[in-house]
Protein backbone atom coordinates (compact mmCIF):
# COMPACT_ATOMS: atom_id res chain seq x y z
CA UNK A 1 0.00 0.00 0.00
CA UNK A 2 1.19 3.45 -0.41
CA UNK A 3 -0.07 7.17 -0.82
CA UNK A 4 0.28 7.34 -5.46
CA UNK A 5 -3.52 7.09 -5.60
CA UNK A 6 -4.39 9.40 -2.58
CA UNK A 7 -2.25 11.99 -4.39
CA UNK A 8 -3.18 11.43 -7.79
CA UNK A 9 -6.69 12.47 -6.86
CA UNK A 10 -5.70 15.03 -4.32
CA UNK A 11 -4.07 16.78 -7.06
CA UNK A 12 -7.13 16.14 -9.59
CA UNK A 13 -9.42 17.83 -7.03
CA UNK A 14 -7.38 20.73 -7.21
CA UNK A 15 -8.16 22.58 -4.09
CA UNK A 16 -10.88 20.43 -3.07
CA UNK A 17 -11.11 19.08 0.42
CA UNK A 18 -10.06 14.90 0.03
CA UNK A 19 -11.70 12.18 2.14
CA UNK A 20 -8.46 9.60 2.22
CA UNK A 21 -10.36 6.07 2.92
CA UNK A 22 -9.12 3.47 5.43
CA UNK A 23 -9.80 0.70 5.98
CA UNK A 24 -8.37 -3.24 7.96
CA UNK A 25 -8.86 -6.32 5.86
CA UNK A 26 -11.15 -7.60 3.08
CA UNK A 27 -12.94 -11.10 2.40
CA UNK A 28 -16.68 -11.64 1.35
CA UNK A 29 -18.10 -15.11 -0.17
CA UNK A 30 -21.80 -13.86 -0.92
CA UNK A 31 -22.60 -15.30 -4.62
CA UNK A 32 -26.03 -13.69 -3.93
CA UNK A 33 -24.64 -10.67 -4.68
CA UNK A 34 -21.64 -12.25 -7.11
CA UNK A 35 -18.95 -11.47 -4.43
CA UNK A 36 -16.01 -13.97 -3.97
CA UNK A 37 -12.59 -12.52 -3.67
CA UNK A 38 -10.27 -11.84 -0.86
CA UNK A 39 -7.76 -8.54 -0.87
CA UNK A 40 -4.02 -8.67 0.77
CA UNK A 41 -4.28 -6.66 3.76
CA UNK A 42 -3.19 -8.73 7.10
CA UNK A 43 -1.21 -5.19 7.71
CA UNK A 44 -3.37 -2.69 6.34
CA UNK A 45 -5.29 -1.21 9.47
CA UNK A 46 -1.69 -0.09 11.45
CA UNK A 47 0.10 0.62 7.34
CA UNK A 48 -3.03 2.86 6.34
CA UNK A 49 -2.68 4.80 9.75
CA UNK A 50 1.07 5.77 9.30
CA UNK A 51 0.17 7.00 5.96
CA UNK A 52 -2.88 9.05 7.08
CA UNK A 53 0.23 10.38 9.77
CA UNK A 54 2.15 11.50 6.66
CA UNK A 55 -0.16 12.51 4.14
CA UNK A 56 -2.26 14.50 6.39
CA UNK A 57 -5.79 14.60 4.27
CA UNK A 58 -9.22 16.97 4.93
CA UNK A 59 -10.89 13.62 5.78
CA UNK A 60 -10.79 10.28 6.79
CA UNK A 61 -13.16 7.84 5.96
CA UNK A 62 -13.16 4.47 7.51
CA UNK A 63 -14.50 1.80 5.44
CA UNK A 64 -16.36 0.16 7.18
CA UNK A 65 -18.35 0.56 10.72
CA UNK A 66 -20.86 -2.55 10.14
CA UNK A 67 -20.30 -4.51 6.27
CA UNK A 68 -20.11 -7.51 8.07
CA UNK A 69 -20.08 -9.75 4.43
CA UNK A 70 -17.34 -7.88 3.48
CA UNK A 71 -15.33 -8.50 6.49
CA UNK A 72 -13.71 -4.84 7.29
CA UNK A 73 -16.42 -3.78 10.43
CA UNK A 74 -14.75 -2.79 13.10
CA UNK A 75 -18.06 -1.96 14.86
CA UNK A 76 -19.81 -4.50 17.05
CA UNK A 77 -21.36 -7.17 16.16
CA UNK A 78 -24.94 -7.36 15.75
CA UNK A 79 -27.00 -9.98 14.83
CA UNK A 80 -29.65 -8.12 13.59
CA UNK A 81 -27.65 -7.22 10.43
CA UNK A 82 -26.50 -10.97 9.35
CA UNK A 83 -29.42 -10.82 6.95
CA UNK A 84 -27.11 -10.54 4.07
CA UNK A 85 -25.58 -13.80 4.95
CA UNK A 86 -29.13 -15.54 4.64
CA UNK A 87 -30.29 -18.03 1.75
CA UNK A 88 -32.70 -15.28 0.40
CA UNK A 89 -29.78 -12.74 -0.39
CA UNK A 90 -26.34 -13.41 -0.20
CA UNK A 91 -26.26 -17.10 0.14
CA UNK A 92 -23.37 -17.56 1.92
CA UNK A 93 -22.01 -20.50 2.68
CA UNK A 94 -21.64 -19.60 6.39
CA UNK A 95 -21.81 -16.80 8.74
CA UNK A 96 -17.91 -15.67 8.68
CA UNK A 97 -18.80 -12.48 11.14
CA UNK A 98 -20.75 -14.60 13.49
CA UNK A 99 -18.11 -14.56 16.69
CA UNK A 100 -15.75 -12.83 14.80
CA UNK A 101 -15.14 -9.30 16.79
CA UNK A 102 -13.03 -6.58 15.17
CA UNK A 103 -13.70 -4.12 18.15
CA UNK A 104 -9.90 -4.26 18.90
CA UNK A 105 -9.54 -1.93 15.80
CA UNK A 106 -11.97 0.35 16.88
CA UNK A 107 -10.08 0.65 20.50
CA UNK A 108 -7.63 2.00 18.88
CA UNK A 109 -9.24 4.77 17.17
CA UNK A 110 -8.84 7.60 19.92
CA UNK A 111 -5.09 7.51 19.73
CA UNK A 112 -4.90 7.00 16.16
CA UNK A 113 -7.22 9.88 15.11
CA UNK A 114 -5.45 11.94 17.51
CA UNK A 115 -2.10 11.43 16.66
CA UNK A 116 -3.62 12.42 12.96
CA UNK A 117 -5.58 15.66 14.10
CA UNK A 118 -2.68 16.89 16.20
CA UNK A 119 0.44 14.99 15.51
CA UNK A 120 0.35 13.62 19.18
CA UNK A 121 -1.91 11.69 21.40
CA UNK A 122 -2.21 10.77 25.33
CA UNK A 123 -3.14 7.59 26.55
CA UNK A 124 -3.71 7.04 30.06
CA UNK A 125 -3.92 2.84 29.38
CA UNK A 126 -1.69 0.83 27.90
CA UNK A 127 -3.20 -1.75 25.39
CA UNK A 128 -1.87 -4.63 23.19
CA UNK A 129 -3.91 -5.48 19.81
CA UNK A 130 -3.64 -9.07 18.67
CA UNK A 131 -5.35 -10.26 15.47
CA UNK A 132 -4.88 -13.35 12.59
CA UNK A 133 -6.22 -15.56 10.33
CA UNK A 134 -7.24 -19.29 12.64
CA UNK A 135 -6.25 -21.59 9.83
CA UNK A 136 -2.89 -21.48 7.97
CA UNK A 137 -2.72 -21.51 4.09
CA UNK A 138 -1.92 -25.51 3.94
CA UNK A 139 -4.64 -26.25 6.17
CA UNK A 140 -6.12 -28.30 3.35
CA UNK A 141 -8.93 -26.49 3.89
CA UNK A 142 -11.29 -26.10 0.65
CA UNK A 143 -11.03 -22.17 -1.21
CA UNK A 144 -14.89 -22.19 -2.32
CA UNK A 145 -13.56 -20.48 -5.57
CA UNK A 146 -12.58 -17.53 -3.53
CA UNK A 147 -9.79 -15.84 -5.41
CA UNK A 148 -7.07 -12.99 -4.58
CA UNK A 149 -8.35 -10.26 -5.75
CA UNK A 150 -11.44 -9.73 -8.78
CA UNK A 151 -11.32 -9.07 -12.13
CA UNK A 152 -14.80 -7.42 -11.22
CA UNK A 153 -13.01 -4.66 -10.70
CA UNK A 154 -10.51 -5.14 -13.30
CA UNK A 155 -7.81 -7.09 -11.17
CA UNK A 156 -5.72 -10.04 -12.34
CA UNK A 157 -6.52 -12.75 -10.16
CA UNK A 158 -4.10 -15.15 -7.65
CA UNK A 159 -4.94 -17.81 -5.49
CA UNK A 160 -5.89 -16.46 -2.43
CA UNK A 161 -3.33 -17.99 -0.45
CA UNK A 162 -0.57 -16.21 -2.24
CA UNK A 163 -1.40 -12.74 -0.68
CA UNK A 164 -2.12 -13.30 2.24
CA UNK A 165 0.43 -13.93 5.69
CA UNK A 166 0.43 -17.00 7.84
CA UNK A 167 1.53 -14.61 10.62
CA UNK A 168 0.40 -13.54 14.24
CA UNK A 169 -0.11 -9.47 13.70
CA UNK A 170 0.48 -7.40 17.19
CA UNK A 171 0.63 -4.11 17.55
CA UNK A 172 0.42 -2.02 21.42
CA UNK A 173 0.34 1.07 22.29
CA UNK A 174 2.60 1.52 25.10
CA UNK A 175 4.19 4.20 27.10
CA UNK A 176 7.70 2.58 27.03
CA UNK A 177 9.70 -0.42 26.04
CA UNK A 178 8.06 -3.96 26.71
CA UNK A 179 9.42 -6.60 25.12
CA UNK A 180 7.07 -9.49 23.08
CA UNK A 181 5.98 -13.11 23.48
CA UNK A 182 4.38 -15.36 20.80
CA UNK A 183 2.93 -18.93 22.12
CA UNK A 184 1.19 -20.63 19.27
CA UNK A 185 0.39 -23.93 20.61
CA UNK A 186 3.76 -25.23 22.56
CA UNK A 187 5.76 -22.99 20.31
CA UNK A 188 6.78 -19.83 21.67
CA UNK A 189 8.16 -16.82 19.32
CA UNK A 190 10.26 -13.87 21.00
CA UNK A 191 10.98 -11.05 17.81
CA UNK A 192 12.02 -7.86 17.71
CA UNK A 193 9.20 -5.37 17.44
CA UNK A 194 9.56 -4.45 13.60
CA UNK A 195 7.91 -0.85 14.54
CA UNK A 196 9.08 1.10 17.08
CA UNK A 197 7.49 4.84 17.38
CA UNK A 198 9.37 7.76 18.28
CA UNK A 199 10.84 8.17 21.82
CA UNK A 200 9.59 4.76 22.31
CA UNK A 201 6.47 5.96 23.50
CA UNK A 202 3.13 5.07 21.04
CA UNK A 203 2.01 2.81 18.86
CA UNK A 204 4.68 -0.87 18.39
CA UNK A 205 4.29 -2.96 15.81
CA UNK A 206 5.29 -6.49 14.72
CA UNK A 207 4.11 -9.68 12.36
CA UNK A 208 5.02 -12.99 13.49
CA UNK A 209 4.82 -16.35 10.89
CA UNK A 210 3.10 -19.11 12.04
CA UNK A 211 6.01 -21.26 10.68
CA UNK A 212 4.30 -24.43 10.46
CA UNK A 213 3.10 -23.98 14.37
CA UNK A 214 -0.44 -24.71 15.01
CA UNK A 215 -2.77 -23.99 17.85
CA UNK A 216 -4.18 -21.78 20.91
CA UNK A 217 -2.29 -18.30 20.34
CA UNK A 218 -1.36 -16.72 23.44
CA UNK A 219 0.96 -12.80 23.11
CA UNK A 220 2.50 -11.47 26.09
CA UNK A 221 3.81 -8.14 26.84
CA UNK A 222 6.71 -8.65 29.49
CA UNK A 223 9.36 -6.29 31.50
CA UNK A 224 11.83 -7.60 33.75
CA UNK A 225 10.86 -10.99 33.26
CA UNK A 226 6.94 -10.27 34.42
CA UNK A 227 3.86 -10.47 31.78
CA UNK A 228 2.23 -7.02 32.29
CA UNK A 229 -0.36 -7.41 29.13
CA UNK A 230 -1.59 -10.63 27.58
CA UNK A 231 -4.05 -11.58 24.75
CA UNK A 232 -5.12 -15.56 24.30
CA UNK A 233 -7.42 -17.15 21.17
CA UNK A 234 -8.99 -18.63 23.88
CA UNK A 235 -12.02 -16.66 25.95
CA UNK A 236 -11.92 -18.82 28.22
CA UNK A 237 -8.91 -17.16 29.59
CA UNK A 238 -10.01 -14.15 29.99
CA UNK A 239 -12.44 -14.87 32.51
CA UNK A 240 -15.00 -14.73 29.52
CA UNK A 241 -14.32 -10.83 28.10
CA UNK A 242 -14.23 -11.34 24.39
CA UNK A 243 -11.31 -10.92 22.69
CA UNK A 244 -9.67 -7.55 21.27
CA UNK A 245 -9.88 -8.92 17.63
Amino acid sequence: MNTYTDAAYNVSLNGLPYMMPVSPWFYTKLPGYDKNWLWAGDELWFDRWQEVWSFQPEWVEIISWNDFGESHYIGPLDSRQFGPFGADLGQAPFNYADGMSHDGWGAMLPFLIDTYKNGEATFNTEQLFVWHRINPTGSGCDFGGTSGNTASQLQIEFEPQTIVEDAIFVSALLSYDASIVVQIGSTLYGPDWAVIPFNHQGMFFVSVPFSGSTGDVRVCLTRNGADVLCVDSDPSKQNGEPLPC
